[in-house]
């Protein structure tokens, strides 16, 4: 899949496989007072020049498209932008008046480029300016000269077939929405990301639907199947409800660009969408049973006493936190599991968390075979418990919470947002995310738990100004010492980085607020594995003072 780049060095928003006049000035609708209405020549000039911008990122044969979805996407802005609050009947008069004064506009002009955006808007834009623009265009139709013939293609395609390939490890399906047309036939493809709770995460153009089917089934590990448009819109609308669902969904930028289009075309399908099935609720007592079920399989022989609460915990994961079943076998599944949820599910020692791993992959090979997944899938996603246990190595406390190690605390006994229950023990928010570029598996796994371990620590036992200092402290051992992980736990590299701000920073010491002693036993080590640690920092890296 590849994406071409415009003369501005903008992404073209493509995914292919294999390759106004001076005047008077209008006045508003009656009852709508202190709104500016007035459609601006600078309104429409920048309507213009970002269409013009898209359609030179473009292939020239996917003009029509990319005009559509330009125009699509730039009318949802200016809704949001020029009427987004108020009575409904003052929303639709002030709408009414601005698609009515842009056709006056665009219907005295005689340049090809503004008979393109007339065009495009006269058939992208709803009800309320489709009369006055399609008006203003039939009028210019009749004399205007020079206009590339792709312009009659503009949103003039037909939606003719749909089929949807969803991946065997249930990671997420593509709908494939077919378009039929003479000259450039091509598909609206949307991909639904089952491990983000089934939201539409990237919406993209791509070839012509046998293309499509043969890329699939080239690649492998996908079903295809075919389905009606109806039912397809179903898939699409209720999966794009989850996406507007989210504050700041992580969509693509191909999303923003083609979700416009994507709309647009799916309310104009003669028949009526059809929804979903319900998805079924898997009951605590259904997932008990799952639990018993797999300790009483040969997988289970010789597991660690915290099998039943390990295996327990993946699924309420995988049932909760995601879209696809208990029984879902994915490597990202494994990442999402061991590097992000867990961790900050749980407070564990290196005990209970060492356990993990084993009890991990001894699920994945009986869900697989209950599933009767291809072996290849299962040794990924077994393989991909090696890469992400770094991670809970990594979280891993140096003494047991209890009585007796392998005990392990949930951190969201008084509140169901995990990640808030987690970050905001201290007030701190959110970390910051490390970069990984550059990084193999191991060392990113490694530093994206690490770096926020030590922000968020530093954060809590010397301040909030020290956290952005164990941060980057964290990311240069990983980045440019990363042969020193391995000279201490994990657990402790964190620990080591506080010790030594405190140090650094003066913060330690007579007439100080910390002592040596009470430092160490807030970061639950001993003082003399602190100071030698720390000492390999500062005999590695050079720090500035």
């Amino acid at each position: 899949m590849t994406k071409s780049r415009g003369r501005d060095g903008r992404g073209s928003h493509l995914r292919l496989v294999g390759g106004s006049t001076p005047g008077s000035t209008p006045q508003p609708p009656a009852g709508v007072t202190e709104v500016d209405t007035t459609p601006s020549v600078a309104v429409l000039d920048t309507l213009l020049e970002t269409l013009l911008l898209d359609l030179a990122a473009a292939p020239p044969a996917l003009h029509p498209v990319i005009a559509e979805a330009s125009v699509a996407r730039s009318a949802a802005l200016l809704a949001d932008q020029l009427w987004p609050a108020g009575q409904p009947d003052e929303i639709g008069e002030v709408e009414r008046f601005f698609w009515a004064d842009a056709a006056r506009v665009l219907g005295e002009r005689r340049d090809a480029d503004s008979f393109v955006l007339l065009t495009s808007l006269a058939r992208t834009v709803g009800p309320a300016g489709r009369l006055p623009l399609q008006r203003a265009h039939l009028s210019r139709v009749r004399t205007q000269g020079g206009v590339p013939e792709w312009v009659s293609r503009i949103a003039g395609f037909r939606l003719t077939s749909a089929i949807v390939s969803e991946d065997v490890t249930g990671d997420g399906l593509s709908v494939v929405l077919d378009y039929d047309d003479d000259q450039h036939p091509h598909t609206v493809v949307v991909f639904v990301d089952n491990n983000l709770g089934a939201i539409a995460k990237d919406v993209f153009v791509g070839p012509p639907i046998d293309r499509v089917v043969e890329a699939y089934q080239r690649g492998g590990r996908v079903t295809v199947r075919t389905v009606r448009p109806a039912t397809a819109a179903g898939i699409i609308l209720q999966a794009l409800g989850e996406t507007h669902d989210h504050d700041e969904p992580p969509v693509t930028e191909d999303f923003e660009f083609f979700s416009g289009l994507l709309v647009n075309r799916l309310t104009q399908l003669p028949e009526r969408p059809v929804r979903p099935p319900i998805r079924p609720l898997v009951s605590p007592r259904q997932r008990e049973q799952l639990v018993e079920q797999f300790l009483d399989s040969q997988y289970a022989a010789g597991l660690p006493d915290d099998a039943a609460d390990i295996a327990r915990l993946w699924i309420d994961h995988a049932v909760d936190r995601t879209v696809g079943g208990p029984l879902r076998v994915s490597a990202v599944l494994v990442e999402l599991f061991l590097a992000s949820w867990l961790p900050r599910k749980v407070l564990a020692d290196s005990t209970y968390f060492g356990a993990v791993p084993v009890v991990v992959k001894a699920w994945l090979e009986f869900a697989g075979e209950r599933t009767q997944l291809d072996l290849d899938a299962i040794e990924e996603a077994v393989d991909a418990v090696e890469v992400w246990t770094p991670a809970l190595e990594a979280a891993a406390l140096d003494e047991p919470i209890g009585s007796r190690s392998g005990e392990r605390v949930f951190l969201d006994e008084t509140s169901t947002d995990l990640d808030e229950a987690y970050r905001t023990l201290s007030g701190l928010g959110s970390p910051p995310r490390p970069d990984l570029d550059g990084l193999d598996k191991s060392h990113a796994a490694t530093l994206s738990v690490l770096a926020p371990h030590a922000w968020l620590l530093a954060g809590e036992t010397l301040g909030i100004g020290y956290a952005a200092d164990a941060f980057d402290i964290a990311e240069r051992l990983v980045r440019e010492a990363p042969d020193l992980l391995t000279k201490a736990r994990l657990s402790t590299w964190p620990r080591a980085i506080v010790w030594l701000l405190a140090h650094r920073h003066r913060l330690v010491g007579p007439g100080e607020p910390l002592t040596p002693h009470t430092l160490a036993a807030d970061l639950a080590t001993s003082a003399p594995t602190l100071r030698k640690t720390a000492k390999l920092l500062t005999d590695h890296l050079v720090l500035p003072r």
